[in-house]
C-alpha cells in the first residue's frame, strides 16, 4: 500500500459558501475535502491542514513553513508521496518554490487545486484531488521533481502557468508541453523535465526581491524607488527578447553598482531572452549595465529563485554563481 500525505493550505478547492452568496476560500478542512474522494484500496492517506487561506494571502513565511513541512515528511521516510492542495492564483509560484528548494529523493510531490468550489455544479475539486493522489502514489513519477496535477494532466512545476481565470483547463505549460496524463486511474508519463540546481535556504525570512514589468512608455520611477530603498534583488520582466524602456538603464546601472542583483526575463509565454539587439534598453545594454538575462522562467518564478539564491549564497552570489543557479539540466537524483 502506498503512503501519501495530503497537506492542505486552503484555496478554492477548500471553499465553503459565504453568508452573502459568494465563497470563502480556505474554509473547508483538508479532512472534509478528502471525504468527497472515494477511498483507494492501494493508497493510505494522512491529512495535515498546515494553514487555510486564499492563495492571494500566502506569504513568504508560509512558503518556508510549507517547505519545512514537506521536507520533514520526506526525510522522515514515512511517505511515498505528498499532495499539496492550494489556491490556483499563486499555485504555480508555490509549486516552483518547492521544486527549487525541496530535496524530494524518491518521494513524489504533486500540487493541485480547483477552478470551481467543491459545492459548485461540475466541480473539479474532487477529481483533481483524486488524480493528484494517483500521481503522488505512482512510481513512474519519481525523479520528475515537483508536479502540478490539473484537469487530468501532469505538468512540471518550472514550466506550468495559470492560463484561464475560470475554465477547468486552467493550467498549461506554454511552449514546453505537459509531462503526461491521468486516464481514469492510470498515470501516463511521456516526458521528463529539465531541472535546475537545488537551493535549500536556511530557516527564517527570505531576502526581499521585487518584480517590475516593462511596458510601452513606462517610466523608471518604481525602479528608482527600489534602488533607493536598497533592494537586494530586482527582476525585470522585459518585452520580447528582454528589452525595457531606455530610461530604465541608468537605474539598472545604479542598482548593480550598489550590489543589487538585477535579472531580466521575458514577458512572452515562450522563447529565451537574447542580447541580439544594439540599442538603448536592449538586453545587451542591460547586461553591459550589470544585469543578467535568464531564460525559461516567468518573472514570478525568477523572483522566487533569486530570493533562494540570495538566501543560500549570501556574499558568494556573484554573476558566475547566479548563472549556475539559473542553468538547466542539473543532477537532482539524490
Amino acid at each position: 500500500m502506498r503512503r501519501v500525505a495530503v497537506v492542505s493550505t486552503g484555496g478554492t478547492i477548500a471553499s465553503l459558501p459565504g453568508p452573502e452568496g459568494r465563497n470563502i476560500a480556505g474554509a473547508l478542512s483538508g479532512q472534509a475535502l478528502l471525504g468527497g474522494v472515494p477511498e483507494a484500496a492501494d493508497i493510505r492517506v494522512e491529512v495535515l491542514s498546515l494553514f487555510q487561506k486564499p492563495s492571494n494571502a500566502l506569504t513568504l513565511d508560509d512558503l518556508q513553513g510549507l517547505r519545512a513541512q514537506c521536507q520533514s515528511l520526506i526525510d522522515g521516510g514515512e511517505v511515498d508521496g505528498i499532495v499539496v492542495t492550494h489556491g490556483t492564483d499563486t499555485l504555480e509560484d508555490t509549486a516552483y518554490f518547492l521544486e527549487s528548494s525541496l530535496r524530494t529523493r524518491d518521494v513524489v510531490v504533486a500540487v493541485t487545486g480547483s477552478q470551481r468550489v467543491p459545492h459548485a455544479p461540475g466541480t473539479d475539486a474532487y477529481l483533481n484531488l483524486r488524480h493528484a493522489l494517483r500521481v503522488a502514489a505512482s512510481p513512474d513519477c519519481r525523479g520528475l521533481g515537483v508536479l502540478v496535477v490539473f484537469n487530468e494532466t501532469v505538468h512540471a512545476a518550472a514550466f506550468v502557468r495559470k492560463t484561464s481565470s475560470f475554465q477547468l483547463n486552467g493550467f498549461d505549460s506554454p511552449g514546453f508541453g505537459c509531462l503526461g496524463f491521468i486516464d481514469d486511474d492510470a498515470v501516463l508519463i511521456y516526458q521528463q523535465p529539465r531541472r535546475q540546481p537545488l537551493l535549500q535556504p536556511p530557516p527564517g525570512k527570505l531576502p526581499a526581491v521585487e518584480l517590475l514589468g516593462a511596458n510601452l512608455g513606462a517610466g523608471p520611477l518604481a525602479l528608482k524607488a527600489l534602488v533607493d530603498a536598497g533592494a537586494p534583488g530586482i527582476v525585470l520582466e522585459g518585452t520580447g527578447r528582454g528589452q525595457v524602456p531606455p530610461d530604465w538603464v541608468p537605474e539598472v546601472r545604479r542598482a548593480a553598482a550598489a550590489g543589487c542583483k538585477v535579472l531580466v526575463c521575458s514577458s512572452t509565454l515562450t522563447g529565451p531572452v537574447q542580447p541580439c539587439y544594439e540599442y538603448a534598453g536592449s538586453l545587451h545594454d542591460l547586461q553591459a549595465a550589470g544585469a543578467l538575462g535568464v531564460s525559461g522562467l516567468s518573472g514570478r518564478k525568477a523572483r522566487l529563485r533569486l530570493m533562494l539564491a540570495l538566501a543560500c549564497l549570501g556574499d558568494d552570489c556573484g554573476p558566475d554563481a547566479l548563472r549556475r543557479v539559473f542553468s538547466w539540466g542539473a543532477d537532482r537524483s539524490a
